[in-house]
């Protein structure tokens, strides 16, 4: 019984962690306790303190107390915070001229000076990442040590070079190797070659700088290489996308359940749609069965995942997986005499019924052995 409280979570996060065995959660818990009771209260700084022993109000009559002194913030603490928004915003005006830049000379300039006029502005990107961990950090390689404020700015500024460095090559082939009207990119060579580099730099920065931001980055740009990358024609491209993106996904998950992720429960969330996503592609298929089949067993997947795991992703795609094959099954099943209004129904039903089933699940997972549940790194 160490859930509830400070001292509770802290316990109980340590239990899920694998850092703490359970038959020493109660010892540990009194040990965090004491430990939390017995934290000095910060000294009062010197005006504070004054203010303190010049100023007493009367509470009752004849019965003095000292009033209590006002929280006054300290001296430049809004420093910190106006500077990280001018970061942002010189951040904004650097990307921002990448759009100006193209909307107004996008015709006029050649491909190549055109090219290495973005990814110098890729690089200034990138050099403000880095001198944001030196100074943010004490240290170069210090971007898994930094904190949340800082880590956010350094990966926006990072997701935006990695733009700048796909654009920037993207463009140089397309505009070079193709010329419209009398000729396309049929193979979407110039888009594989875009994406896989601006996959690379936000690969680079995840492992230097591993955050939320970035990790998005990647799940959409893994996605779109898989989705845009010539794998030929007819049905047989389209069931390798499949296969592909069904791979992806359960890599993800394993990656997460590794902590090869630093953020779990979004690596959790990612692998998760992931699957669904592959096992909807296959409705490409001349037999739309098997994608219906295949999002029914990522739904039963799922939840056999929440119930070792207890996070919430799994829950909540599984329960969209459910209601998604059952609803696309049952109107297959009766060509479409459904209708719009019928699908719709079957839809709210099965959504509604797989909800129930989904909270008396999470009940049962989360009283099962009188435990809680496994409580996994925060998403950011």
């Amino acid at each position: 019984m160490y859930q509830s409280g400070t001292s509770g979570r802290i316990v109980a996060a340590l239990v899920s962690e694998g850092i703490l065995d359970t038959a020493r959660a109660e010892a540990a818990l009194t040990v965090v306790e004491r430990s939390l009771a017995t934290t000095p209260v910060p000294a009062a700084t010197p005006a504070a303190a004054d203010s303190v022993n010049t100023k007493q109000v009367t509470t009752n009559p004849g019965e003095g107390a000292l009033a209590a002194p006002p929280s006054v913030p300290p001296a430049g603490s809004g420093r910190p915070r106006l500077s990280e928004v001018a970061g942002y915003a010189g951040a904004a005006l650097v990307v921002a001229s990448i759009v100006l830049l193209g909307a107004q000379y996008w015709g006029e300039i050649e491909p190549l000076p055109r090219s290495i006029i973005i990814l110098a502005i890729a690089a200034v990107l990138l050099v403000g990442a880095a001198l944001t961990t030196r100074i943010a950090g004490g240290s170069w390689n210090s971007g898994r040590r930094l904190a949340l404020r800082p880590r956010y700015f350094v990966s926006t500024l990072t997701l935006a070079a990695a733009v700048g460095v796909g654009l920037a090559v993207g463009s140089y082939l397309f505009t070079t190797r193709y010329h419209p009207p009398e000729n396309y990119d049929m193979h979407n060579v110039s888009m594989t070659w875009g994406v896989s580099l601006a996959l690379v730099v936000l690969l680079v920065a995840y492992l230097v700088v591993p955050s939320i931001v970035v990790h998005l980055g990647l799940a959409i740009a893994v996605f779109n290489l898989i989705v845009t990358t010539w794998l030929g024609e007819g049905r047989g491209a389209e069931l390798w996308r499949s296969l592909a993106i069904l791979v992806v996904g359960a890599t993800w998950l394993v990656l997460a359940e590794l902590h090869r992720w630093r953020e779990v429960t979004l690596g959790r969330a990612v692998g998760s749609v992931y699957l669904l996503a592959g096992a909807q592609f296959l409705l490409s298929q001349e037999n739309p069965g098997w994608a219906h089949a295949m999002t029914f067993a990522i739904a039963l997947v799922l939840f056999g995942l929440y119930w070792w795991r207890g996070d919430w992703p799994f829950l909540a795609v599984g329960v969209v997986a459910l209601t998604v094959s059952v609803t696309e099954a049952l109107v297959e099943w009766t060509e479409g005499s459904l209708g719009a209004g019928g699908a719709v129904l079957i839809a709210g039903l099965t959504l509604l019924a797989s909800s129930g089933g989904a909270i008396l699940l999470r009940r049962r997972r989360e009283h099962h052995d009188g435990q809680p549940p496994l409580i996994s790194h925060p998403i950011g």
